[in-house]
């Protein structure tokens, strides 16, 4: 990974979980499309445990403040 990378990652994760997901959003609709093929059940669950496990972070870190 290039110190830019490291850098944008480092400063990403001092954003507010708004700001977070503003960068995200902003960054994802910069890459191009790609079709990696149909999603099966498992990758989708998959995707939703880490979701939630994000979510449940960020709630619990909101909690502690």
């Amino acid at each position: 990974m290039s110190e830019n990378t490291a850098a944008l990652l480092e400063a990403f994760e001092k954003l507010a979980p708004s700001e977070k997901l503003d960068f995200a959003n902003a960054i994802l609709r910069r890459l191009p499309l790609v079709d990696s093929g149909a999603l099966d059940d498992e990758d989708v669950a998959a995707a939703g445990d880490i979701i939630a496990a994000m979510l449940d972070k960020e709630e619990d870190d909101a909690n502690t403040r």
